[in-house]
């Protein structure tokens, strides 16, 4: 099965990460579809496009939006799968709906998204914690941002409320657009 615009896929997992493992022991951590921060955001691809020409390949692991696996409830209170569900396992996807994909040696963003580790407070004072507001470093970029001077590694601020989290690799990461960062520091 192919088809002319879309990308098939298949969850890389279960739908939802509704478990961790603490201590060699899985304890749940979420017993609900409603919390969007636990849909599963890691797929497969089983089919690129037809018309597709970028670096993506089949087989490939790639980071999707969060609603394209998610369970919703209807007007009667009946679960569905999202709208992006085909059928057993597959789900239909816009290139729009992923941000990076797994080239099998590092992740790569794609168009122009990026994604920033959220920086630690410099200055921390007695029992004050947290992240330093709408800064980060640049973890993995893209060609409009490099074009521009900016590099992996490099300290950015970028705009309020522009960050979305994800983790990747088992580290807490902003996704935001390009034009989110507005400086180097």
């Amino acid at each position: 099965m192919k088809s002319p615009f879309y990308f098939l896929i298949e969850p890389y997992g279960d739908e939802y990460q509704n478990t961790i493992e603490i201590a060699g022991k899985e304890v749940i951590v979420n017993s609900s579809v409603e919390n969007h921060k636990h849909v599963n955001r890691f797929a497969k691809v089983l089919q690129i496009p037809i018309h597709y020409t970028g670096d993506i390949k089949n087989g490939d692991i790639i980071i999707v939006h969060h609603n394209v696996f998610r369970i919703y409830y209807d007007m009667k209170g009946r679960a569905k799968k999202s709208p992006n569900f085909l059928k057993d396992n597959i789900y239909i996807i816009e290139p729009f709906q992923f941000y990076m994909y797994h080239n099998g040696k590092e992740w790569c963003s794609v168009d122009n998204w990026c994604f920033v580790k959220p920086a630690d407070k410099e200055h921390m004072y007695l029992y004050e914690e947290g992240l330093e507001e709408n800064t980060g470093f640049l973890k993995y970029g893209n060609q409009a941002l490099q074009k521009r001077g900016v590099s992996k590694g490099e300290k950015v601020k970028f705009s309020k409320n522009s960050e979305y989290e994800f983790f990747v690799d088992g580290e807490m990461l902003y996704r935001m657009h390009t034009r989110d960062i507005i400086a180097t520091l």
